[in-house]
């Protein structure tokens, strides 16, 4: 029998080489699955990642497998675990990951190559274990390094970027006041004490504007996040930008922080939104400094095919179980695309400003706080519950064909939830806007609250936003503040669009407001009869949602004006009329009246001159099919649209 020490020495030399091997098929793994996101990371479409993926895959990927190697090394006090077998299985873990990145593959047919995977990793390397682990130990720290590299070069590259960016900025006219906008995704006008909503969902938002000016109807341009966002920054149309889930915004459309930027100021951007509002979206154009993917380690897990293929599917398996032991199901387990929190995004910006010192400065400010899935504190999320104690996911209504006709009482605890959440964001938007007055900075600052887009609560039988163009889905808050340049304590009651905050915040700002297209909402204080906007939506065909969603079948193009809103669906020909002023929930469809249908050829025309589409009377009565095969296509993904 050998001297206990010299076996105890073996020991930790066979746990330190199960470690070693550990790291290095995580890093090899993760590098693997750069590989397979380069393309699209760095291509003009999304890629639903951080820049910093190139290294921080690698690096989550390595941490992960030293994790399972622990694991091995403990068991390896009751059983003895052979290198080889290590081997096998730190290989069907990797190529189980790396499989998950390509959606066209079954998940049964993942599992099975995965396994066949560890299993000729275990047969290969049955007799050159002692090779392969000395190979393992030799290239270990190059991978190290080179992963080390790649984190430095990308996180130089982007400092380089910003310092770049400044460098650009022109010179501001002396007195240029600062601009903040601040956009609240998804949140709805109907939900907000603001606009009489029966519940208190807004009291700072209501005390602040009263330091300036409500819109009660304005309306976004889209129904989801990406197009909304890229309109209100372009001063485009929709239909002009063609921005899809797919496709972000063309660089041929200046943007209103690129118009700022050259005039002087110093923009900073600071989005929860990381996906359709951060740097692939192509609507931080302009901003010199940027926070969207926090560099941290949620970020490089959802980055890799473990938070975005795994983890959502353990999550999704245990999640129905802790919900159904009384107490456990508070254990919420982490959403798969957790974001920043309100006070995350402000407490960024807030930083910025004692950094820099900007002056003048463009701040843009993406909350998410209010979108699914509603990760505000329990007191928040929970304080208008109704009859359930935790919200309802809207994944069971999306059957095809549905079960059910979905009303508003079926979502209701949803919809208490959300207003939880909202109350939540109003609470800290109050903190944020105190903040500033506390620095002297709101009477020098023009302030625009406004939300993307809207959300449906089955007021349609339809859940969530980015599937129709019903109102509820696109009216939104809108509120503008700027001491001696906008009036205090009025209310606009004129519909107007999103699609002019861009000329609106140039007018205001003394620049000129006919380099980006739209009419300065300023008019509405400065002009005794001035017009309503025309209002215009649009959202593309999607096929990654059921058939029988109306966006589904085929791009979807609305117009409001003289009182009336008409709805068009360029896939099946289907139309909506709807009187504007008095059928806020567009209950009735006017073109199933004579009148309705009298009136209809004139909106027909006027949506065909904005859409460039021939006029067509009737439909083909058949659906066809979304040409880009989906908003989003390659992905698992079957939610809604953020």
């Amino acid at each position: 029998m050998p001297p206990q020490p010299r076996a105890s020495l073996t020991a930790v030399k066979h746990s330190a080489s199960l470690l070693a091997l550990a790291l290095w098929a995580g890093i090899v793994t993760g590098l693997a699955e750069v590989a397979v996101i380069v393309g699209p990371l760095f291509g003009p479409d999304y890629a639903k990642r951080s820049r910093d993926a190139v290294w921080m895959i690698p690096t989550f990927d390595g941490a992960l497998f030293v994790g399972l190697g622990g694991l091995l090394v403990v068991v390896g006090f009751l059983v003895r675990i052979r290198w080889t077998i290590a081997a096998g299985l730190f290989a069907g873990c990797g190529g189980l990951l790396v499989l998950l990145l390509f959606p066209q593959l079954h998940p049964a047919a993942v599992v099975i190559v995965a396994v066949g995977i560890g299993v000729q990793t275990v047969r290969l390397t049955g007799n050159r274990a002692a090779r392969a682990a000395g190979g393992v130990r030799r290239t270990l720290p190059w991978l190290i390094g080179f992963v080390a590299v790649l984190a430095g070069a990308m996180l130089g590259w982007q400092a380089r970027e910003e310092h770049a960016r400044v460098q650009a900025r022109g010179t501001a006219r002396a007195g240029a006041p600062n601009v903040l906008l601040l956009i609240l995704d998804t949140v709805r006008a109907a939900d907000l004490s603001l606009y009489g909503y029966g519940r208190r969902t807004s009291p700072e938002l209501d005390r602040f504007a009263e330091r300036g000016t409500v819109f009660d109807q304005a309306f976004a341009a889209a129904s989801w996040t990406a197009p909304s966002h890229a309109s209100m920054f372009t001063g485009r149309w929709t239909v002009e930008l063609d921005v899809t889930g797919v496709h972000s915004l063309s660089a041929r459309w200046p943007t209103l922080a690129e118009t700022l930027q050259h005039r002087g100021y110093a923009t900073a951007a600071f989005v929860a939104n990381q996906v359709y509002a951060g740097w692939e979206s192509g609507v931080l154009r302009g901003f010199e400094h940027r926070e969207d993917y926090p560099v941290s380690l949620w970020t490089a897990a959802a980055s890799s095919a473990f938070g975005l293929g795994l983890y959502p599917s353990i999550r999704h398996t245990l999640r129905p179980l802790l919900n159904r032991v009384p107490l456990l199901w508070r254990l919420r387990l982490p959403p798969a695309d957790q974001r920043p929190s309100v006070e995350d995004i402000s407490g960024a910006f807030v930083r910025w400003l004692d950094h820099s010192r900007p002056t003048p400065f463009f701040a843009f400010l993406n909350f998410m706080d209010a979108h699914l899935p509603y990760t505000s504190p329990d007191s928040f999320r929970f304080r208008y519950r109704s009859t359930i104690p935790r919200p309802v996911s809207p994944a069971a209504f999306r059957a095809e064909p549905p079960k059910i006709r979905l009303t508003p009482a079926d979502l209701r605890p949803k919809q208490d939830a959300y207003d939880g959440s909202i109350t939540y964001l109003d609470s800290q938007l109050g903190r944020l806007l105190r903040e500033l007055d506390r620095r002297r900075l709101l009477d020098s600052t023009l302030v625009i609250i406004v939300g993307d887009h809207g959300d449906e609560f089955a007021e349609h039988g339809l859940v969530d936003h980015g599937n129709s163009l019903y109102r509820l889905s696109l009216q939104v808050p809108l509120v503008v503040a700027f001491p001696g340049h906008v009036p205090a304590d009025r209310r606009v009651a004129a519909p107007v669009t999103l699609r002019n905050l861009a000329a609106t915040v140039l007018d205001l700002v003394d620049a000129d407001s006919a380099i980006l297209p739209g009419r300065s909402l300023a008019r509405f204080w400065t002009e005794t009869d001035a017009a309503p906007d025309t209002i215009i939506a649009g959202v593309r065909c999607t096929g990654n949602l059921p058939r029988w969603f109306p966006v589904s079948r085929g791009d979807l193009n609305s117009i409001a004006f003289d009182g009336l809103r008409y709805i068009r669906n360029e896939g099946d020909g289907g139309e909506e009329l709807y009187d504007f002023e008095h059928d806020v929930l567009e209950r009735w469809n006017l073109l199933e009246s004579d009148s309705g249908r009298r009136i209809v050829p004139r909106y027909r025309a006027a949506l065909a001159a904005v859409t460039g589409r021939a006029d067509k009377s009737h439909g083909s009565g058949v659906p066809e099919l979304c040409p880009n095969k989906g908003w989003m296509a390659g992905t698992r993904d079957n939610g809604p649209r953020p």
